[in-house]
């Protein structure tokens, strides 16, 4: 793996997606601002958009964000953006480009929706990347979203994978044997729409990110809620309103604490692992009454992570080489297995 590969498992822990918040007036846009900076998320998903705002205004957004600590992911190519010809993505490319490559906290991708653009061919997108690139005298993180199956994600002009799939373990069976990092940057959000896509439970929203962060595949939030205003978090920016977010705060400061040398162990229920060190298993849907595993003898302090009710319960401390660890027969639950002195 890559330094930049590297860094990004290890940074950058958790995404969600906002496209549109920067194209509304001062009061919305300080909502959002006040939400990120009391959110788990340290990265938001946004469309350049720059046919619809000037770039000056585009650079003072991205400064904002960089002063409470959040990357800016700008989406370059939006089909909103009336693009006809790859004449057209290119010029749009290196005039925004090197406008916002000066920014520590950007991170490029090409586009969420590549199917949205018929007139550019696979190796018109792997030529765009090669663009950006080139106009980034800072070389930071470039992907494009597309479904898990898509040659585009094998290409090496992208330093990681964003993906389009239902589910963490769909997305991981499909890139299992992947050289770059994944991340699952179209999943579905949380919300009530009638649109399936917009209509995950705040349950489902949660077992998929933590199914994900077991898996390697981290998951971007999304939220669809249509507030007093019409809007939703994830057009338009302003408040969160789902159950999901307080949750996936815990995720994140679970996934802080995992050692970067960590790999994942396909059994009957995802887990990440460091033989012998560090053990994190996600039961998911699955009420299991107890847990078996087996490790390198020694002396593990255990705990029991209920990921929806937010606790994390001391076992004590395991030793052997068969260790037992009782669950309560209920959804959601972690196990977490770290090796003492």
């Amino acid at each position: 793996m890559n330094l930049m590969a590297a860094h990004l498992m290890a940074t950058h822990l958790m995404a969600t997606t906002a496209f549109g918040w920067h194209l509304h007036g001062e009061k919305r846009r300080a909502q959002t601002l006040a939400t990120l900076e009391s959110s788990p998320f340290d990265r938001v998903r946004m469309a350049a958009f720059a046919t619809r705002c000037t770039l000056d205004e585009l650079e003072e957004r991205v400064a904002e964000l960089a002063r409470i600590g959040v990357t800016a992911e700008l989406v370059l190519l939006h089909p909103g953006d009336g693009l006809a010809d790859l004449g057209a993505a290119v010029r749009y490319l290196e005039e925004v480009v090197p406008r916002l490559a000066p920014h520590e906290n950007v991170w490029w991708s090409l586009s969420s929706s590549p199917g949205d653009f018929p007139f550019l061919t696979e190796h018109d997108w792997v030529r765009l990347a090669h663009l950006v690139a080139e106009e980034d005298p800072g070389h930071h993180p470039l992907s494009i979203t597309v479904e898990a199956g898509s040659p585009l994600l094998w290409r090496r002009a992208f330093t990681h994978g964003s993906v389009r799939a239902r589910s963490p373990r769909d997305a991981w069976v499909r890139t299992r044997d992947h050289h770059l990092p994944v991340h699952m940057d179209m999943c579905g959000f949380e919300g009530d729409s009638h649109d399936p896509w917009h209509s995950l439970t705040a349950e489902e929203a949660v077992t998929m990110a933590w199914d994900g962060a077991v898996r390697r595949r981290n998951v971007t939030h999304g939220e669809s809620y249509v507030d007093d205003d019409g809007l939703t978090w994830s057009e338009d920016g302003g408040t969160l309103a789902g159950a999901a977010v307080p949750r996936l705060a815990l995720l994140r400061s679970v996934v802080a604490g995992i050692p970067a040398e960590a790999r994942y162990r396909d059994r009957d229920a995802p887990m990440l692992e460091l033989p012998g060190e560090f053990y994190l298993e996600f039961c998911g849907e699955h009420r299991f009454p107890q847990r078996e595993y087996g490790v390198p003898a020694g002396r593990y302090e255990a705990e029991v992570i209920d990921t929806w009710e937010m606790t994390v319960t001391p076992l004590g401390v395991l030793e052997g080489e068969a260790l037992t660890v009782p669950l309560p027969g209920t959804v959601g639950q972690a196990v977490r297995l770290r090796r003492l002195p």
